[in-house]
């Protein structure tokens, strides 16, 4: 049934492509006549192309990137704003829109100054106050018993870059391999991230995806990984 519904897929996104690269050799035949056609109102009609043509790649191009934004802050959980986003890295293997894809990423979010003083403000009650996720806010720091979400191979060495003790404090770099797709992070760029939740006084909350959301009040930061 999965190979069926696979192959499905696959055919309808060839029958959209098909369907797209003709509508664009259509409209580029009816441009290049209307281009060649004398004069009167030549300059008229090629002004008219050219500025047709700049919509069209630009509408959608603007349309992407605002969908791109609008899906990168909310990943802050409400009502937390944001500043400006520190770091990012996000890469996925596969076709990617495909079941069985695998995507992995790690974002850095820098909340606005009033945003990180309410947050530090409310405390211990911070958890309750953050709109919930998939789960529940957990207060830090991640505790090694109990969470398998966050050490889900200590048993199983063969799924680890790198060799940990059994008993080891958690860190982003292990969430973030815990199917075998690692992304080439930048040296010392998840560091805060691992003190945010080895050290108490952040909370974090796992996600749909393979996400987890750790907000750290103490350096107003937001830190969004994913695995999946």
């Amino acid at each position: 049934m999965e190979s069926l519904a696979l192959l499905t897929i696959l055919a309808i996104a060839a029958l959209v492509a098909l369907l797209l690269v003709c509508l664009v050799i259509l409209l580029l035949r009816f441009a290049y006549r209307l281009w060649r056609r004398p004069q009167p109102g030549r300059t008229v009609r090629r002004t008219a192309i050219v500025a047709a043509g700049l919509l069209l790649i630009g509408v959608p191009y603007v349309a992407v990137k605002y969908q791109e934004r609008e899906m990168l802050m909310s990943r802050v959980p409400a009502p937390l704003e944001v500043a400006s986003v520190e770091y990012r890295l996000e890469e996925a293997w596969g076709v990617g829109f495909m079941p069985g894809d695998n995507e992995t990423g790690f974002v850095v979010y820098r909340l606005t100054d009033s945003s990180a003083d309410w947050a530090r403000k409310q405390g211990s009650r911070l958890g309750d106050m953050l709109a919930a996720g998939v789960t529940k806010w957990h207060p830090t720091p991640v505790r090694h018993a109990g969470d398998k979400d966050w050490h889900p191979y200590d048993h199983d060495p063969q799924m680890m870059s790198a060799k940990r003790a059994e008993q080891h404090p958690p860190t982003i770099a292990e969430y973030l391999e815990k199917y075998g797709f690692m992304i080439p992070m930048e040296a010392g760029s998840d560091a805060e991230a691992d003190r945010s939740i080895q050290e108490a006084g952040s909370f974090y909350s796992y996600g749909r995806g393979g996400s987890v959301t750790i907000v750290d009040p103490v350096r107003g930061k937001v830190y969004f990984a994913y695995a999946g």
